[in-house]
């Protein structure tokens, strides 16, 4: 499967969910490996491993195809078929790891005979060719279903951050208009529920603070401001020092040219 879809419309939560219901099969495995951290071949392969064998495989000393062996032998030894969800696939192509991964994961029934596994890929980046982007030797094995997760309209938006707050705040705290405010900003910010869901946080901090017992538009209208960078800050955490390093210099110099 191929989920695709702007950020904060659900993807990883439906992979969650599926999953969910898929632990309770005997003879499945479900592992998720979030790319953006684990954006080599052998750094997928590792989580893994311990999401079959419950415990790191060493640091350093093993070998790929080492590590590949043990998953796919156990894979046979217990007849389990494995399901592996890469989330936010795009830092796999992004560190040109993606063909290697998939392929591997693909191709794991010729390598070793009996061994079942299943891709989920989750892509954020509607710029990406995810089949364009692959070698030919993984495309001739790689033909997902293609389901894409469209940006959420406001009425929906209403609807799902209304359970938020129902879980979030006591009864009356979040009036209507409020919440309207919120899902409105939420909307405009392409329908990333993220930017709702944390726009609700900020604004219940900001009431908390004035020491009110509910939420006033006004604690949207200032919680807005730092709220609609919740991707910035989300893309910055993940970079290394050395991109965070360059970036600073471009903020700094407001675009000026190095020459």
């Amino acid at each position: 499967v191929m989920a695709r879809g702007p950020p904060g419309t659900g993807k990883t939560t439906a992979v969650q969910k599926l999953f969910d219901k898929l632990r309770g099969v005997s003879d499945v495995d479900v592992v998720r490996v979030n790319c953006q951290v684990d954006s080599t071949r052998y750094a997928v392969f590792s989580r893994l491993f311990e999401g079959l064998f419950e415990y790191e495989p060493p640091a350093s000393g093993i070998s790929f195809k080492k590590l590949f062996g043990q998953i796919t032998d156990r894979l046979v030894e217990e007849d389990e078929v494995l399901v592996v969800a890469l989330d936010d696939v795009n830092y796999l192509f992004y560190e040109g790891e993606a063909s290697d991964t998939l392929y591997s994961l693909l191709r794991a029934h010729e390598a070793h005979s009996g061994a079942k596994i299943g891709v989920v890929v989750v892509s954020s980046d509607l710029g990406l060719d995810v089949i364009e982007e692959l070698d030919t030797r993984v495309q001739s094995v790689f033909s997902p279903e293609d389901v894409y997760f469209s940006a959420y309209g406001e009425r929906e938006i209403v609807d799902i951050l209304s359970e938020r707050v129902e879980r979030g705040f006591r009864d009356g705290v979040v009036s209507p208009q409020v919440l309207d405010r919120v899902a409105a900003y939420t909307a405009d910010s392409g329908g990333d529920l993220r930017v709702g869901i944390d726009l609700l946080r900020r604004a219940g901090l900001s009431a908390e603070m004035r020491g009110s017992t509910d939420v006033a538009v006004e604690d949207v209208e200032s919680a807005y401001e730092k709220a609609k960078y919740v991707h910035l800050s989300r893309h910055l955490r993940g970079l290394s020092e050395s991109e965070a390093a360059l970036v600073r210099v471009l903020a700094d110099h407001d675009g000026e040219q190095a020459g």
